[in-house]
């Protein structure tokens, strides 16, 4: 049966940041650590991650600052590198885990974003390979003109100013239950920041020339009818990603939580599938 631990470990600022894993019955055939999206909390992947652990892998995950059990306020940022810190910190601990099995960064929406600037950015080099979930790399819902003016008119008075997002549990997956489920989930919230917009926002217009950095394998999967992170803007990075051995998986009729969607057990094998063929 697998083993589950949890706790709590620090940011580089001091902010406790929850984490937990699964460990399989026998001896892990690699390590895979997770990073959840905006609004989101690592909690909402306890079954693709036990799909995994039973394929024979340990999964260790986080929630980031302003996030699911985690310190912050909810949905804010001081700067955007401050991801890219608790990223770090947490990928530390995995690789500490992982005793020199083999590694993969897993990942879904802005944790996606936060794992493209990270990668390429940090030498990793027992880093086996990546996966990026429904990439935010654009946003493919329109932001309302007037709510726009308004944040940036906010933005230097009160950056951290709680806004309402345009975010509704049907844009996430076809899945009825699954929509009902993530709508009482209460560790889920409905609002943003000026300055989370703005600081995310930067981090994807400072994604131009970090694709040719990215140089080793990687798998990006997407639902075809993502709603919220722009298909279009994944595509076009993908095309200037570095690496030579890239995969790119188009879900038809898929909205943004591919790993929830309907018939979701094929994309969990699919990700499992392609980890076992870069072991």
């Amino acid at each position: 049966m697998p083993r589950r631990d949890e706790g709590y470990f620090a940011s580089r600022d001091g902010k406790r940041l929850f984490w937990w894993q699964l460990l399989p019955d026998g001896e892990p055939k690699a390590w895979l650590g997770f990073v959840h999206g905006y609004a989101d909390h690592s909690g909402r992947y306890e079954k693709p991650i036990e799909h995994w652990v039973k394929q024979g892998f340990a999964v260790q995950a986080f929630d980031y600052r302003g996030h699911g059990k985690s310190d912050g306020a909810r949905g804010d940022v001081g700067q955007w590198s401050d991801y890219l810190d608790d990223v770090g910190v947490f990928y530390g601990r995995l690789r500490e885990a992982a005793q020199g099995k083999p590694l993969f960064l897993l990942s879904h929406s802005n944790g996606s974003l936060i794992n493209t600037h990270f990668i390429a950015q940090t030498p990793l080099p027992e880093l086996r390979g990546a996966v990026l979930v429904g990439p935010f790399y654009g946003l493919a819902l329109p932001v309302p003109p007037l709510k726009l003016l308004a944040a940036k008119l906010v933005k230097g008075l009160a950056p951290g100013f709680k806004i309402g997002n345009e975010l509704d549990p049907t844009h996430l997956s076809r899945d009825t239950a699954w929509q009902l489920e993530s709508a009482q989930d209460p560790l889920r919230f409905a609002t943003t920041t000026p300055r989370w917009f703005f600081e995310t926002r930067a981090a994807q217009e400072r994604l131009a020339g970090v694709g040719p950095k990215l140089k080793l394998p990687l798998l990006m999967v997407m639902g075809a009818e993502d709603p919220i992170a722009s298909v279009p803007a994944a595509r076009a990075f993908f095309d200037t990603i570095g690496s030579a051995d890239k995969t790119l998986k188009l879900n038809e009729g898929h909205r943004h939580e591919t790993l929830m969607e309907i018939g979701r057990e094929q994309v969990w094998d699919d990700i499992s599938s392609w980890i076992s063929a870069h072991l």
